[in-house]
């Protein structure tokens, strides 16, 4: 995909919320998503479809927490397509807690 700013962002600026990996690849944050999905996919074996679905529901949960773990819960929720329950939850599995406010 090409991606181009108009709007005062200085050129080799990266938009707000891409990122790139180690090959120098930048990636918007709806890619960064679906490839921690696809990652957790891979490493999930033998799948049904609801199955492949709380995986990948829970590998963007977990994104979402490690991308900015100070937001709400509420906050990750929202992002991430998920309930706050599956929020606390990966917190949990990741020992991540928010920051006080």
């Amino acid at each position: 995909m090409t991606s181009t700013w108009t709007n005062g962002l200085e050129r080799g600026t990266m938009p707000p919320n891409w990122a790139r990996d180690k090959d120098g690849r930048h990636y918007c944050l709806a890619c960064q998503r679906e490839r921690a999905a696809e990652k957790a996919l891979q490493g999930a074996g033998e799948l049904g479809i609801e199955g492949r679905a709380k995986v990948r529901s829970a590998a963007v949960v977990e994104f979402e927490i490690m991308r900015d773990p100070d937001r709400t819960e509420g906050e990750i929720a929202s992002a991430a397509s998920a309930s706050v329950l599956a929020v606390r939850n990966a917190r949990r599995r990741l020992g991540s807690r928010r920051a006080p406010r």
